[in-house]
């Protein structure tokens, strides 16, 4: 059984408040992107949940999200035997792409098929919800606005299938360390009718235009690099450029593909690069 787990970008990103639970309210476009893991799910006949990977994803196996979500979906079930959950990874780890997330809703939509579950996606969103707040976005897989703390989702019917640059430095962002600094008098803040109206319309100079994340502040101040790569694409003259998430990755989107070529010769030496579409 193999589930594709897709990366997502964000194309607007406000902090809207505070909440009484020490988490913040957010309101966000976020997009998935052509760059995914691949997670093979197989039964096994011990009770034990396995996860191999090809590159080191957390400390502890149980630290996992995909353990986690493996674990709770067994335990819930009550289903006898093992499980071995093998990860392909591409997405990089802490990166602002919600590699994390997809890696969950994957082993939500594998796990559901494996185990014939018959879960809807609205079912398994909402068993995701209780894991992360990007999972639920990342078990649809669809270009969307979501606020609360990313679970409240609205589709934006619409397809960018947009060239974008994918740009990340090796630095891992902890995403608890930035919002931490976050300082609410300091938050800039936009609307974003402005970037859903542009992608209704397929204005895609307007899209690039109305860009925004409300964390790149907080994170440039803990990781100088993060702002020292975006300024300097910047100069580059390109249609935008934006910080994903809390970072590190930064996307660049310009209509001309060779222009992003020729930036992903002059990043790949130093950095994760990768050339793709948004979906």
């Amino acid at each position: 059984m193999k589930e594709k787990a897709y990366a997502k970008i964000n194309l607007f990103l406000d902090v809207v408040g505070k909440r009484l639970d020490n988490y913040h309210n957010l309101e966000m476009i976020m997009a998935p992107i052509d760059i995914f893991d691949e997670l093979h799910f197989k039964k096994t006949d011990d009770k034990s949940i396995e996860i191999k990977s090809d590159r080191k994803i957390t400390e502890k196996k149980e630290d996992n999200l995909v353990y986690k979500v493996a674990q709770y979906i067994m335990d819930k079930h009550s289903i006898d035997g093992g499980l071995e959950v093998e990860i392909k990874k591409k997405i990089p780890i802490a990166a602002g792409l919600a590699g994390g997330s997809a890696d969950a809703a994957a082993t939500l939509r594998g796990l559901n098929r494996l185990f014939k579950l018959k879960y809807s996606k609205e079912d398994l969103a909402d068993i995701g919800e209780m894991f992360g707040s990007d999972i639920p976005h990342c078990v649809y897989n669809k270009l969307c606005i979501a606020r609360g703390k990313g679970e409240e989702i609205v589709f934006l019917n619409k397809k960018l299938k947009m060239p974008v640059l994918i740009i990340c430095p090796d630095i891992e962002v902890s995403t608890k360390a930035v919002f931490e600094t976050v300082k609410m008098n300091q938050v800039k803040h936009r609307k974003i009718t402005t970037m859903s109206n542009a992608i209704y319309n397929q204005n895609k100079v307007l899209i690039t235009q109305s860009l925004y994340n409300a964390l790149e502040p907080f994170s440039f101040g803990l990781f100088k690099e993060i702002k020292t790569l975006k300024d300097g694409i910047n100069a580059m003259g390109v249609d935008g450029v934006l910080m994903s998430g809390t970072g590190p990755t930064i996307f660049v989107l310009d209509r001309d593909k060779e222009k992003l070529q020729d930036i992903e010769e002059k990043y790949q030496e130093k950095y994760y690069v990768e050339l793709t579409k948004v979906k």
